[in-house]
């Protein structure tokens, strides 16, 4: 029966329902029903009272947004405003979490993503370091005690880890910031006694429920370390990962490598001395740096930026700084002018610098933000000695970001005499660009998955080990234990069990030369030493491989990403160039799926957040303004990219009047300028870029673990990938617009300003 008709008397008999008997509830509201009316409205209000246990979790329709509702057992995560909608219906449904309750709050929300999607708020993420919490962590319950002089306080963990736990206390009570833990019900499991023993923990209470405790030990123990990390790896195939973890790591590594991939920002490296070592380029790169390219990619980037450049601004790293230079083609050779905004200001050459530029029409400016390098990162520690070697020598991270065309200066006969200063040597350095993503596999030739007994002679030293997969050319041989090495070094390699299988072969102190060293000194990568027709073993292994390609397993020679390209993609992302919007779309229209912080630029940052510290790209840029720039880059003009200026700024007079004008012409710009006029102005640079999901591959670390974990959130992380649309990069340039206004001649007259915008 169709109870359509019946809707709203039907939201009156359910409240109603649990005070008076629903029969003459019906019998006074519908008198006139029949029989079968009456029995199916009765046999529906009880449907909708009874006990629902689905569980709302709204966390992929509002990312970031939710907050943990409690009920009954039931952990529900809504977002603010139905979380609301939920507390006030269950004042109708008797406090008691039901069907007819998950149905409204479920046609609510059906409702409300056909509304247009707002530019919403949300935490500000730093993708760099990996996994939040620096290892592995069960979902497990079991007995915890809390040790406070003679007393014992049992609690139970949610979660455990070797180094962390969460705890969840009976009742809430004041607790010592440090306290002596220890697990009565594991320490009987074999191998685990020694957990008995209490060891010292750090508590973090969590202030919105003071149950929970945040624990970190800080006794260092190698028996308690040895043995929780044996009981956690021994029982992550029953109980799991924390799949929600690794799912907030994976999904900021996935914004991070759409910020390194797509943006116009570009990562080089440089070390102590201040030279060029490495450029990662994306995409875009080539184009960016096709004007210092001669024979070979990259090799004048050393004259817009030479070492004594790099070390005076490492003096200043927290102040980004703007780049100017041209190149004039004189009579016999080119003539390079290079000078940031500072030297420009201070020999008062502004309009002469840039109208020379323009005139030869090869102006370009840069903005610069440059740090030291960090090496307490997690990816640091898997590092081969290649690439170990490749990375130690470097010191600073500078992010380089081509910035627009400037606008023409006053006018004036400029003499190039005058900008002699500012004349800069060529320097012409071989300087290698690497690609992001996959790299190619250093392999020459198909290797073979195998396990075998070896013995190592080195130095008169005999190691021990096995193979791990073999080729004609090479071994990858595991050790019991790590040595150290000066690389590279000859060793005499003894086939210790395929010696035994074949007389006919020579297999002791075969010479192969150790050229790479990983997995913490425990893996040797060895290569034939001398001609690979005289060797015995280049020899024994080709006829080995020939004769049992059906036995043994081939590894993939496929694309791979190294561990130290990880390393410095993370290290890029540690100081982001500007606070970066990820924008996705669904049906709704945009929305803001992620915010990425720039900590260098404190007061654009404080500019870009609400009162509780969340990314606030809605104080900036509207729906309306960012559906007409997503249009304006579809037009197919060929931009990649589209750049805009935003200022910000209220009356000098009226404080509660502000103003927010994009792009403003001459008039309005000198207007705002003006302190008289107005005040707190704020020029903010947009570069927004449309991003498809077939533009950015992913090569992320935890990726696949997310997988093995949980595969419904490897499917919203994907989901989520899908909906990426645009990624925006705000700079503040409120200062270079200054400078650059008073170097450029008197201001233009004033000119009214449109209304409030804000």
């Amino acid at each position: 029966m169709d109870l359509s008709p019946y809707k709203s008397l039907l939201d009156k008999l359910v409240p109603l329902s649990y005070h008076q008997d629903l029969d003459v509830l019906v019998d006074h509201l519908l008198p006139e029903a029949d029989q079968a009316t009456r029995f199916h409205l009765q046999a529906e209000v009880r449907r909708l009272t009874s006990p629902c246990l689905r569980v709302l979790d709204l966390r992929s329709l509002f990312p970031d947004q939710c907050r943990l509702v409690r009920h009954h057992g039931l952990d529900h995560m809504l977002p603010a405003s139905l979380e609301a909608r939920f507390s006030s219906l269950l004042d109708d449904y008797h406090g008691d979490y039901t069907r007819g309750l998950y149905e409204t709050l479920i046609a609510e929300l059906a409702a409300l993503r056909k509304q247009p999607s707002r530019l919403n708020t949300l935490p500000w993420y730093l993708p760099t370091m990996g996994t939040r919490r620096k290892e592995n962590r069960l979902r497990f319950v079991t007995p915890v005690l809390l040790h406070l002089g003679e007393e014992r306080l049992r609690a139970n963990s949610l979660d455990i880890s070797a180094g962390g736990l969460l705890v969840h206390l009976a009742e809430p009570r004041p607790l010592p910031e440090q306290l002596p833990v220890s697990f009565p019900e594991l320490a009987h499991q074999p191998g685990l006694g020694c957990l008995a023993t209490p060891k010292r923990y750090r508590l973090t209470p969590q202030p919105e429920d003071p149950r929970r405790l945040k624990m970190q030990r800080i006794e260092d123990d190698a028996g308690w370390q040895q043995a929780l990390q044996q009981f956690v790896d021994q029982s992550r195939p029953r109980y799991g990962l924390d799949a929600e973890d690794l799912y907030t790591t994976a999904l900021a590594q996935c914004w991070g490598q759409a910020l390194l991939e797509t943006s116009l920002s570009l990562s080089l490296f440089f070390d102590e001395a201040g030279e060029l070592q490495e450029v990662m380029a994306n995409r875009h790169g080539h184009k960016t740096l096709a004007q210092w390219q001669q024979a070979s990619p990259g090799d004048l980037l050393g004259t817009l930026l030479p070492p004594e450049r790099i070390l005076k601004m490492g003096g200043q790293p927290r102040q980004p700084l703007l780049l100017y230079s041209f190149r004039h083609q004189g009579k016999s050779q080119p003539y390079y002018f290079v000078a940031d905004q500072h030297e420009l200001e201070q020999q008062q050459a502004y309009s002469a610098f840039v109208n020379e530029g323009l005139r030869a029409g090869t102006l370009h400016s840069y903005y610069l933000s440059i740090r030291p390098l960090t090496f307490a990162d997690q990816a640091f520690d898997t590092l081969d000695q290649q690439g170990l070697a490749r990375l130690q020598r470097l010191k600073w991270h500078l992010w380089l970001t081509p910035m627009p065309a400037l606008p023409s200066p006053v006018s004036g006969e400029v003499q190039l005499q005058q900008l002699a200063p500012f004349i800069r040597n060529a320097r012409p350095r071989p300087v290698t660009l690497t690609p992001l993503g996959l790299q190619a596999s250093k392999r020459q030739e198909a290797r073979f998955k195998y396990q075998s007994e070896v013995e190592l002679n080195l130095g008169g030293r005999t190691i021990r080990g096995q193979t791990e997969d073999l080729s004609n050319s090479g071994l990858k041989i595991t050790l019991t234990q790590p040595e150290r090495l000066d690389l590279p070094c000859l060793v005499g390699v003894s086939l210790t069990e395929l010696g035994k299988r074949s007389r006919q072969w020579k297999l002791k102190e075969l010479p192969y030369r150790v050229v790479n060293q990983s997995g913490d000194g425990k893996v040797l990568h060895l290569h034939i030493e001398g001609a690979s027709e005289a060797h015995p073993g280049y020899q024994f292994f080709s006829a080995l491989l020939e004769q049992n390609q059906d036995k043994l397993r081939a590894r993939p020679d496929t694309h791979h990403k190294p561990a130290w390209l990880t390393w410095l993609n993370r290290q890029a992302l540690q100081q982001p160039p500007s606070p970066t919007f990820m924008l996705g779309r669904n049906d709704g229209g945009f929305y803001v799926q992620g915010a990425i912080a720039c900590l260098a630029q404190e007061a654009l940052m404080s500019f870009l957040s609400n009162e509780y510290r969340q990314a606030h790209f809605s104080r900036l840029v509207s729906r309306q303004l960012l559906q007409s720039m997503i249009t304006s880059l579809l037009r197919p003009d060929g931009r990649s990219h589209l750049t805009m200026e935003i200022w910000t700024a209220s009356a000098a007079e009226d404080p509660d009047q502000h103003w927010l004008l994009v792009d403003p012409d001459a008039e309005r710009r000198a207007l705002l300028l003006e302190p008289r006029y107005a005040g707190e102005l704020r020029v903010s640079l947009l570069i927004l870029n449309r991003l498809q999901l077939r533009q950015v591959d992913y090569a992320v670390p935890e990726r696949d673990s997310l997988t093995q974990a949980a595969l419904h959130k490897t499917q919203q992380l994907e989901q989520q990938l899908a909906e990426l649309a645009a990624l925006c990069q705000v700079f503040d340039i409120t200062g270079l617009v200054r400078r650059r206004q008073c170097l450029n001649g008197p201001a233009a007259a004033p000119a009214p300003l449109p209304g409030s915008a804000g």
